[in-house]
C-alpha cells in the first residue's frame, strides 16, 4: 500500500503493470485501481493467476513464457512506448531490471 500509493503517486489514468500476481500483487493492483488507473497490465508466469487477477482491478495480462522477447519489450509495444509505473513484486532481479525498462515518463 505505501510504496503503491506514497512513492508511484499514481494519478487519474495511470497506465501500471504489475510484476507477478501473488498476494503482495494483488494487492498492489487493488492499491493502484484507488487513485483510477485506467490500464493495469498484469505480469505473471502462471496464467491461472490472471482470472482471480481481474477481480482485483488487472485490464490486461502478459505471460513472459507465451513470448520470444523480452516482456518490458511486450510491454512497451503494447502501450505504444511504455507505462507511466511499474511495480515489481518478485524480488527477483532480472524482473526488476524488465520493471524499469517498461517505463516511460509520458503514455497517457
Amino acid at each position: 500500500l505505501g510504496s503503491t500509493l506514497n512513492v508511484a503517486k499514481l494519478a487519474k489514468g495511470s497506465w501500471v503493470v504489475v510484476f507477478r500476481l501473488g498476494a503482495v500483487g494483488l494487492g498492489t493492483v487493488e492499491e493502484a485501481r484507488l487513485p483510477c488507473a485506467s490500464r493495469i497490465i498484469g505480469v505473471d508466469v502462471d496464467s491461472a493467476r490472471f482470472e482471480q487477477a481481474k477481480k482485483f482491478g488487472v485490464t490486461e495480462f502478459v505471460n513472459p513464457k507465451d513470448y520470444d522477447k523480452p516482456v518490458q519489450e511486450v510491454t512497451v509495444e503494447m502501450t505504444d512506448g511504455g507505462v507511466g509505473r511499474s511495480i515489481e513484486c518478485t524480488g527477483n532481479i532480472n524482473a526488476m531490471i524488465s520493471a524499469f525498462e517498461c517505463v516511460h515518463d509520458v503514455c497517457y
